[in-house]
C-alpha cells in the first residue's frame, strides 16, 4: 500500500510498514483482508487529495465519506465498516505512538447510519431443495452446503478451518472452529456432513490418500484448508456467495429469494430452524458462537407454534389433581 500515500517515499515506506504491523495482529486472515480493502479506500482518496494519513482530521473522513456517498454510491453500512477499520487503525496507530489523533472519531450524528439488514433465513422445504441442489452439483458445493447448514458456523470460520481442526470428542465426529475474538468451540459434524466431505475431500489431490489427523497428535501433517479451490487454496466469502445464488436457482427458490442469500443466510436458516425445533436457547448460543443469548435470540423469526404454546403446560399445571377440565 505504499504507493497510496502522497507524502515522500521513505515516509510513504513507513505507513506501509504501519499499515502492514497492524494487519499482521488480526487474529483472522479474512478480517485482516477486509481491513486491508477498506484501508486501501482511505489511503487511495488521501493520496488523490494530497492529504497525509498520520496528520488527517476528521473534517479528511467527513469528505471522504461523502465521496463514498456521492461518487461511488456506497450504503450506509459499507460506509460504516470502512470507517470502523480505519478507526481501529488509528488507535492501534495511537497506542505505538504513530499518530497524533484518530479522525475517524466521529460525533454520532456524523457516523453512516446502518441500514437494518437481516439475511433471509430459508423454509424447511426450501432448505432441502438447496441441499439436494448442492449434491447434484459437485462433491464440494455440497460438502460447503451441508457444513454451513448443519453447524450454523460462519462462512469466515469454516474458510479458515483446516483439516487438522477435524476430530472426535465422546464418540462423535466434529469440527474445532476458531471464532470472533480467537474463541475456540467445538461444532458437531453428522452423518450427513461427514459422508459429503468424505467424499470431497477424497477427491482432492493435496488431501487424497493421507490420514486426517488432528493438530498436536502424533502423525498430524501439514494442515491443509478445509475448503479449497482446485489449486488447493483457500476459497474467499465471494465464491461461497456466488455459488449459493447458483444453488439457490438450481433448486427452484423464488427469484428474489434466490437473489437474496448470502453466506450469512446459512446460518440464520440453522437459528431460525433450531430455536423453532425447540432446541434450548443456551444450546443454539453456544452452537453459534454467540456472546449473548440475545444475539441468538434475534435470529428466532418464527411465530410460535401452536403445538409450542405456554397453555398445554399451564392446562396441566392448572387442573393437576382436578378432576374436571
Amino acid at each position: 500500500m505504499t504507493d497510496l500515500v502522497p507524502v515522500q517515499r521513505d515516509q510513504a515506506d513507513h505507513i506501509g510498514r504501519l499499515v502492514a504491523a497492524f494487519l499482521d495482529g488480526r487474529r483472522s486472515r479474512l478480517t485482516a483482508e477486509a481491513y486491508a480493502r477498506d484501508l486501501k479506500s482511505w489511503l487511495t482518496w488521501c493520496a488523490t487529495n494530497t492529504v497525509d494519513p498520520l496528520d488527517a482530521w476528521p473534517a479528511h473522513v467527513q469528505m471522504w465519506l461523502t465521496h463514498l456517498t456521492n461518487d461511488r454510491g456506497e450504503a450506509g453500512n459499507t460506509r460504516a465498516r470502512r470507517l470502523g477499520a480505519v478507526s481501529s487503525w488509528y488507535g492501534w496507530l495511537i497506542r505505538h505512538q504513530a499518530a497524533p489523533r484518530n479522525p475517524a472519531l466521529l460525533e454520532r450524528e456524523e457516523r453512516p447510519v446502518r441500514a437494518p439488514r437481516k439475511a433471509p433465513a430459508l423454509s424447511d422445504q426450501q432448505t432441502a431443495a438447496l441441499l439436494a441442489a448442492a449434491d447434484l452439483d459437485s462433491r464440494r458445493a455440497a460438502a460447503i452446503v451441508h457444513l454451513l447448514l448443519y453447524t450454523g458456523i460462519r462462512v469466515g470460520e469454516l474458510l479458515g478451518a483446516t483439516t487438522a481442526d477435524l476430530g472426535e470428542d465422546r464418540g462423535h465426529s466434529v469440527l474445532h472452529v476458531r471464532g470472533k475474538g480467537g474463541k475456540a468451540r467445538v461444532a458437531s459434524l453428522v452423518p450427513p456432513v461427514m459422508l459429503r466431505l468424505h467424499a470431497y475431500l477424497a477427491e482432492r489431490p493435496d488431501v487424497a490418500g493421507t490420514e486426517l489427523v488432528p493438530a498436536g497428535q502424533a502423525g498430524a501433517g501439514g494442515p491443509r484448508p478445509l475448503i479449497a479451490t482446485t489449486r488447493g487454496n483457500p476459497l474467499d466469502r465471494k465464491e461461497i456467495r456466488r455459488l449459493l445464488r447458483r444453488l439457490a436457482k438450481a433448486a427452484g427458490l423464488p427469484e428474489v429469494l434466490a437473489e437474496q442469500i448470502r453466506p450469512h443466510s446459512t446460518r440464520a436458516t440453522y437459528a431460525t430452524a433450531a430455536l423453532d425445533a425447540g432446541v434450548p436457547v443456551r444450546d443454539v448460543q453456544y452452537a453459534m458462537g454467540h456472546a449473548s443469548p440475545v444475539t441468538t435470540e434475534g435470529y428466532d423469526r418464527s411465530t410460535l407454534s401452536p403445538d409450542r404454546s405456554p397453555a398445554y403446560r399451564l392446562m396441566q399445571r392448572f387442573t393437576a389433581g382436578s378432576v374436571e377440565t
